[in-house]
């Protein structure tokens, strides 16, 4: 394991912003961040979702999912394992399986009207929707105020994106309570009335006192001294200062 791992320094003021958004004491209920490879929006992600865990924070890697369901499988899984009966989901995602099983072509060949095959896809649609509201409708049911942590949409496929963008970002604004915080190269640009309540930033790049900060946390004290050359070097890019530190052997005595 590197000396690394389990580390957060700084982003105090995104932090404190998304503690405010979490317990609805701000007009917004979802935060997004948007920034270059290694900015550190998975870790910030990560610090929210471990935060928030005891009140109900559910984290998706959307990098390693390809079915629109399966994100929704994701976050039911989590539910569980928090002892949050998803039964309702679960009957529901059945019948999707169901008549996922039957093909295009099967149903051109019991009846070959092409309106009969889009009617499918239509049923699987109302069925999509069908389960995620019978997720939502649990995870959402007072007292609970689920916390939602969304990374990497740019990796998302263009039906992903667009699902995601149209369908369960709007559905999961839509419900009072439920606070969202998702990262990305690129963010979507949600439509009225969940712009207003979306904010977007950029997540900068760590200042010096930061790195010392960094470095006075792991403990290394044969760098004390040097951020400002580390810094310098690395640009400030949180993945690139981890990477640096990854590689690190203090000198023994120096502890």
């Amino acid at each position: 394991m590197s000396s690394t791992d389990h580390v957060h320094v700084d982003r105090a003021a995104q932090l404190a912003d998304a503690a405010r958004v979490a317990a609805g004491t701000r007009d917004r209920q979802a935060l997004f961040y948007e920034g270059p490879a290694d900015i550190g929006k998975t870790s910030l992600l990560l610090e929210i979702h471990r935060r928030h865990a005891t009140a109900g924070s559910y984290y998706v890697d959307l990098g390693r999912i390809v079915e629109k369901n399966d994100v929704l499988a994701h976050i039911a899984r989590q539910a569980r394992r928090q002892e949050i009966p998803v039964d309702a989901f679960q009957t529901v995602r059945d019948r999707l399986a169901q008549a996922g099983s039957l093909s295009v072509n099967d149903m051109r060949a019991r009846n070959s009207s092409i309106t009969m095959v889009v009617n499918v896809f239509k049923d699987r649609k109302l069925q999509l929707d069908a389960m995620s509201d019978a997720l939502l409708d649990t995870l959402t049911a007072p007292p609970r105020q689920p916390v939602i942590c969304l990374d990497g949409f740019e990796q998302c496929e263009a039906p992903m994106r667009d699902w995601l963008s149209d369908d369960l970002l709007p559905d999961l604004l839509s419900r009072r309570g439920t606070s969202v915080f998702l990262a990305g190269r690129q963010v979507p640009r949600l439509g009225r009335p969940y712009a207003a309540l979306t904010r977007t930033m950029a997540l900068p790049p760590f200042d010096v006192a930061t790195v010392e900060e960094w470095i006075s946390t792991l403990g290394f004290d044969s760098l004390k001294g040097e951020g400002a050359r580390i810094h310098t070097h690395h640009g400030g890019v949180p993945g690139l200062i981890r990477e640096f530190f990854d590689l690190h052997a203090e000198p023994s005595g120096t502890r």
